[in-house]
Parts: C-alpha cells; structure tokens; sequence
C-alpha cells in the first residue's frame, strides 16, 4: 500500500530541518529504550524443521549426532536461529556435493 502527501504552501528547508529534528528525537528515545531482548533469537522444533526442509525426527536425529544444537528452556526445545540458517548452508552445500567430480 502507498500513500501521497500531499503538501500545499510548505517551504521544502523547513519541511526538512523539522523531519530532522523528528529523527534525533526519536533516535535518542529509542537509545534510551531498555532491550526487551533476554534472549537470542529462538526458533521451535517445526519451524527448524521448516527452514532445513526436514521433518521432526530427522530434526532429532541431526540434534543427536551433533550437526545441530537444542536448548532447553523451560519445557520446550528451541533452536538459535542463526545456528539453523548456518545449517541449511552447510546442507546446501552438502546436497551437491555428490555431483562434483
């Protein structure tokens, strides 16, 4: 969706030095905002799954080997999600590896 503003008898600087002004003011709300981020980003079982195109017990199998680590929080086992993203590169890359000569 896009929208159009339309402005009628605004000088173009001024229109400008207050735009600034909005972005400092809000660039030091946001600095002194405290990080509601306790932790990384985790991801649950089925979307690891998703991602590495995998299903649940092949999931468990790769945590067990090693190729993947979980984390336990509370009752539930969740996965970083850049650990998985680094996964799926290495599987890419392993995918093809059999057709190399």
């Amino acid at each position: 969706m896009s929208y159009e503003i339309l402005l009628n008898g605004v000088n173009i600087s001024i229109l400008f030095e207050k735009l600034e002004k909005i972005e400092k003011l809000l660039g030091s709300y946001l600095e002194n905002q405290p990080s509601n981020k306790i932790i990384p980003d985790f991801i649950s079982r089925s979307e690891a799954a998703k991602l590495l195109k995998i299903t649940l017990p092949t999931l468990n199998e790769w945590t067990k080997l090693g190729r993947l680590k979980s984390y336990k929080i509370g009752n539930r086992v969740l996965y970083k999600l850049d650990e998985v993203i680094e996964a799926v590169k290495s599987t890419s890359n392993n995918k093809h590896k059999k057709y190399i000569v």
